[in-house]
C-alpha cells in the first residue's frame, strides 16, 4: 500500500470515530425537571424542550459564527424560556446537571475505527483530532478516547477550546498540522461528517478531504468531499491511488 504522498490523517470526533448511544437529552430533561420540582419551580415538557432548543440555538449561533460559547452561557441561554424566579444557586445546578446529562450518557467508537487507527499507524502515519468542542471539555472528550483504548494511536489533538475557534477556520487545521509535523497540508488527509466544517476547512488549506457517512449522512449543501466513505475501512482506498 502505497502512502508516499501522505504523513498524516486527521479526524473530527463526534460522528466521525465517536457516537452517543442514546440521547443525552432525555437525561437532561429528567434531572432538570428534578431540580427544578425540588425548588418550587413547576415546568411542562413543552417549557422544557423551549428551553433546550434555546440553548442549543445559541451554541449553534456562535458555532456557526466562530464565536466560543461556555456551558453557563447555553444555559443562561436556556432558562430564559422556564419560568421566573430561577436563583443562583438553582442556576448551578442546572447547569451541572446538563454536563452530567452529557458525561453519563454512554457513547462508542463507531465500527472499524479501532482497526483502521492501528492499520494507519502501523503504515507509520501520524494521526491527529480536529474537534469543535460544545458543551463537554476536550479534557473529557480525550479521556473517553483513553477509556475505549484508543487514546494512544493519536500524535496531536486540535480541540477549539484550547485553539479558540472552530472550523472552517484555517487555524485549527494549520495548528494541528504543525503539532503532527507536517509542513505541507496536501500531505495529510482530514476525516470529518460536515461539508460546512471539517470539508470547507481542510480543503481550504489543502488538504486532502474525506466525508464520513456511516452515523450521520450530513444534509446541507455545500462542495463535495474528494472522498466519500461510509466504513472507515474504506480510507485505504485512497492510497491505493494516490
Amino acid at each position: 500500500m502505497d502512502t508516499r504522498n501522505y504523513q498524516a490523517v486527521t479526524y473530527d470526533y463526534w460522528n466521525t470515530i465517536m457516537a452517543e448511544t442514546t440521547n443525552s437529552l432525555d437525561r437532561r430533561r429528567v434531572l432538570w425537571t428534578e431540580i427544578l420540582y425540588a425548588n418550587g419551580i413547576e415546568v411542562t415538557q413543552d417549557q422544557l424542550d423551549k428551553a433546550f432548543k434555546k440553548g442549543w440555538d445559541y451554541f449553534e449561533t456562535n458555532w456557526r459564527n466562530n464565536v466560543q460559547s461556555s456551558l453557563e452561557n447555553v444555559v443562561k441561554a436556556a432558562i430564559t424560556k422556564l419560568p421566573d424566579g430561577i436563583s443562583s444557586t438553582v442556576k448551578e445546578k442546572l447547569t451541572d446537571a446538563y454536563l452530567e446529562a452529557s458525561e453519563s450518557t454512554p457513547r462508542s467508537l463507531l465500527p472499524e475505527v479501532e482497526q483502521t487507527l492501528q492499520q494507519l499507524k502501523g503504515l507509520g502515519l501520524r494521526l491527529g483530532v480536529i474537534c469543535d468542542v460544545g458543551t463537554i471539555p476536550s479534557s473529557r472528550l480525550r479521556s473517553w478516547l483513553d477509556d475505549l483504548n484508543v487514546h494512544q494511536f493519536f500524535d496531536y489533538f486540535g480541540f477549539s477550546d484550547d485553539i479558540g475557534v472552530y472550523k472552517p477556520d484555517p487555524k485549527i487545521f494549520k495548528e494541528t498540522l504543525t503539532g503532527l509535523g507536517v509542513l505541507d497540508p496536501s500531505e495529510c488527509i482530514h476525516v470529518g461528517d460536515l461539508r460546512r466544517t471539517d470539508v470547507a476547512g481542510a480543503r481550504a488549506i489543502n488538504m486532502t478531504t474525506v466525508r464520513y457517512t456511516g452515523a450521520r449522512d450530513d444534509p446541507e449543501d455545500g462542495d463535495e468531499a474528494d472522498y466519500v466513505i461510509k466504513n472507515h475501512s474504506e480510507i485505504f482506498n485512497i492510497f491505493k491511488t494516490s
